[in-house]
């Protein structure tokens, strides 16, 4: 794990306000929260329908028999909250942010599951729920091809070349979970439908990603939100090499917020060779410098995502944002996620170029400019963006205004199947 730097001088806090970015950067592709706390895992996964709501359809493999006690929906509300709070940003500093200030300083499980095989294919439907506006289904089998013949006339439009794979998924001693859109639940195309969370005993800490990419003609994105123990630090991927973007960099006057955050994406996931992953944020408790409109995570939120505090660490949790670009055959493994016990301060900041600032912040894919400008010559010349350099400059920390740009994101990761029917040198 590549632990994060400032590239601004440490001793002064950062405020600056947020700009209004226009276009934003876009990414179509999967949302999922992660809550690992010991051996416990919940999972909830955002369902972003572009299409008709009869045609949602899930299927993911459990490490073991799920209850209904250990399934629930959620506000979709909450997936935009954490979302806009951990995503790039972009700011606007002056003069007068990096003046000095006085202050400143260095489930338990009681459902019946009573089980029905199905004489036709031998699996086994091990519980039938109904969780919001779901149908839920938990499945065993012992071959793939009865799992695929099941799951194809109940309504599932699972690709026959997906035997091979839930076959080791069977191997491995897995059961299924299988969703669909109750047709009485009220909801209408265009409706948001609600995330669906899960949880299960998982020591391994498997999230499972293959399943997504059968019937995928390209690359899918998975951004990763995670919550953990404060003393377990962020969480990180063990199987796929790790990347990185720049950040705390200024824009190149040419780019825009959107262009630029797209394009170091790109550069970050190759689309050759293997898949790669990025933090893109990692911090206690849910600080940021700068915070963005959207606030941290209130005790409502925690609750929501499956998180139960530890009050012997005071309440103390570390939020991860990994973002992951595969394609199918890149995919080759599910995901191995693990505590890395370290609490880096990391977010993609970007800063609107301000020729004041070329002594603090390098520019964007070119570095420290030659001869850079300062807040001292302006001064000089009468010409800062401050009345006083010297005066008492904003208290820094977590405040913000204006509007972040947002990531846009959609469905991808683990729906199987639809139902049937540059700034020059200075």
């Amino acid at each position: 794990m590549l632990l994060f730097a400032l590239l601004a001088p440490s001793a002064h806090a950062f405020c600056g306000t947020f700009v209004s970015t226009g276009d934003a950067p876009t990414n179509e592709g999967s949302q999922v929260a992660v809550v690992k706390q010991g051996g416990l895992t919940t999972l909830t996964m955002a369902n972003d329908v572009n299409g008709s709501i009869s045609d949602f359809a899930l299927v993911i493999p459990v490490p073991e028999l799920i209850l209904e006690s250990a399934l629930h929906v959620v506000d979709p509300a909450i997936f935009a909250h954490i979302d806009g709070y951990s995503g790039p940003r972009l700011v606007s500093y002056k003069c007068s942010d990096f003046a000095p200030s006085e202050q400143e300083t260095d489930s338990d499980s009681d459902s019946d599951t009573d089980s029905d095989t199905d004489t036709d294919t031998g699996t086994v439907v091990e519980g039938e729920y109904i969780i919001g506006e779901y149908d839920v289904v938990v499945l065993s089998s012992s071959e793939s091809i009865s799992l695929v013949s099941w799951l194809q006339s109940h309504g599932y439009n699972v690709p026959s070349e997906s035997q091979q794979l839930l076959g080791e998924y069977i191997d491995a001693g897995s059961y299924f979970l299988a969703a669909q859109v109750n047709e009485d639940a009220g909801v209408e195309d265009g409706d948001t439908l609600s995330p669906l969370q899960v949880s299960y005993t998982d020591i391994a800490g498997s999230l499972p990603i293959r399943l997504g990419t059968l019937n995928s003609t390209g690359s899918q994105d998975l951004t990763i939100f995670s919550l953990t123990d404060s003393v377990d630090g962020a969480l990180a991927i063990s199987n796929y090499p790790e990347s990185t973007i720049e950040t705390d960099c200024m824009l190149p006057v040419e780019e825009t917020f959107a262009e630029h955050v797209d394009a170091a994406r790109d550069a970050a996931f190759p689309s050759t060779g293997e898949a790669h992953w990025v933090t893109e944020y990692a911090w206690d408790n849910g600080n940021c410098d700068p915070c963005t409109p959207d606030g941290t995570l209130t005790e409502a939120d925690l609750a929501s995502l499956g998180f139960v505090p530890d009050y012997h660490y005071g309440y103390a949790y570390t939020f991860t944002r990994l973002h992951m670009r595969y394609s199918p055959e890149q995919a080759d493994q599910d995901l191995v996620l693990y505590p890395t016990g370290m609490t880096p301060t990391k977010q993609l900041r970007y800063i609107e170029y301000n020729e004041q600032l070329e002594d603090l912040f390098p520019v964007c894919g070119i570095g420290m400019v030659d001869d850079p400008g300062s807040c001292t010559d302006a001064e000089d010349s009468g010409t800062n963006d401050s009345d006083s350099l010297l005066g008492a400059g904003p208290e820094c920390g977590c405040g913000s205004e204006g509007a972040a740009g947002r990531l846009i994101v959609g469905l991808a990761l683990f729906t199987l199947a639809g139902r049937l029917r540059r700034q020059p040198a200075r």
